[in-house]
């Protein structure tokens, strides 16, 4: 027998069980690994293995982002272990910056250093130490604007849009689109937003970036001006006739690029209401208090299941017991509803605690933010990912 052909062979895996263990590594490990050799370095880079490691740290490894003022973050992983996220950004102060979206483990993230309208956005993937600023435009016929940030599967793109409106009366009057794989922004007609009024905060899930919001509405039908016409007064000729608004949703297929308006639960009681995601599907938290009695505010959870075309359906899946707490609904994180809850002790000492709230079990328990988060004043979902942002900066 040869020992010393022996020797020379080196033992080799199966390509399928290579992957599979590369594939369940966190980023950083991938990262270092690409330096094995060059047929590591262009399978860890590869779009099918980039999208596969995604999907099993998705299912296996979602963390729950925290977020203090001026970018300060913090992640809590499934055994509420915390660790504060390094930032690589090359920004001397982040006052005022903040995040207005996280996708597949690439945040965006809008600075508000200056006065300048409107405010600079730069992407960010934390694991990947990875940034890119977003080209700025200066539109001087608009005071304000929402932002939304996601991915669509059905043209392998991230987008960010931007929707501008002026103060005085806060419709949406521009929007405009910038695509990652294009790199480069481009206005769009605003279609369904006529009359519409964006609220600030956003959801992606299942290609559509959707926000709160709300529709100027026509006089009845049969109502008649012309009686109260006559009784006008030459100081009334100035002032807008009053328009009732409907509350909606407005949600933004990401790949077709259009608006699209849906209706919100039809509750029967008095609700704080707070857009969400669950099982990928387009969710809406509602909490709901007694003022008579502050032991017994509870949370519901509205899911919306989509039927035929344009037609779309709200269901309650989850309402809570009962709390003692003061509760603030953040987020929905691995079968939990996450609420900022604080107790009178917990007021007194100025702290505020997390709030989980089992969907399965309705169990509940609280953690404690660690003192490195206690200003926390926004959540969500985070994984580590791979996903590139195209050239580096």
């Amino acid at each position: 027998m040869n020992h010393m052909g022996m020797k020379n062979q080196t033992p080799l895996l199966p390509e399928e069980i290579t992957r599979n263990i590369l594939e369940r590594l966190p980023v950083k490990s991938l990262i270092r690994f690409q330096c094995v050799c060059k047929h590591w370095k262009n399978l860890i880079k590869s779009r099918s293995f980039v999208a596969d490691h995604l999907h099993y740290s998705t299912h296996q490894n979602l963390s729950l982002l925290l977020e203090e003022n001026n970018l300060r973050l913090c992640l809590l992983d499934c055994e509420l272990q915390h660790r504060i996220v390094q930032s690589a950004l090359p920004i001397k102060s982040f006052q005022g910056a903040r995040i207005v979206g996280s996708c597949n483990g690439l945040l965006c993230v809008e600075m508000g250093r200056d006065d300048k309208f409107p405010p600079s956005l730069l992407l960010w993937n934390p694991a990947h130490r990875a940034y890119r600023y977003v080209p700025r435009r200066t539109y001087a016929d608009s005071d304000d604007c929402v932002v939304g940030f996601g991915f669509s599967p059905v043209v392998n793109d991230y987008k960010i849009v931007r929707a501008y409106s002026e103060s005085y009366d806060d419709v949406v009057n521009r929007v405009e689109v910038f695509s990652l794989n294009r790199g480069s922004w481009k206005g769009i007609d605003i279609g369904n937003l006529e009359g519409v009024k964006l609220c600030h905060e956003s959801v992606a899930t299942n290609g559509a970036i959707s926000w709160s919001g709300s529709k100027l509405g026509a006089k009845e039908e049969g109502e008649d001006d012309s009686e109260e016409d006559d009784y006008k007064d030459d100081d009334d000729d100035d002032m807008e006739e009053a328009e009732d608004e409907t509350e909606v949703i407005v949600s933004f297929d990401i790949a077709r690029e259009i608006f699209i308006l849906m209706p919100r639960p039809d509750l029967d009681y008095d609700a704080i209401e707070k857009l969400a995601v669950y099982e990928n599907k387009l969710a809406m938290l509602c909490y709901i208090w007694d003022e008579d009695d502050e032991r017994s505010d509870t949370i519901d959870l509205w899911v919306m299941e989509k039927g035929t075309e344009e037609r779309w359906n709200w269901i309650k899946i989850y309402s809570s017991n009962p709390c003692s707490y003061t509760l603030e609904p953040m987020t929905i994180w691995r079968n939990h509803v996450v609420c900022k809850a604080s107790s009178e002790e917990d007021k007194d000492k100025g702290r505020d605690a997390l709030y989980l709230l089992n969907l399965t079990t309705n169990e509940a328990k609280t953690f404690d933010i660690p003192k490195c988060c206690y200003s926390v004043h926004s959540m969500c979902n985070y994984v580590e990912s791979l996903v590139s942002l195209g050239t580096y900066r």
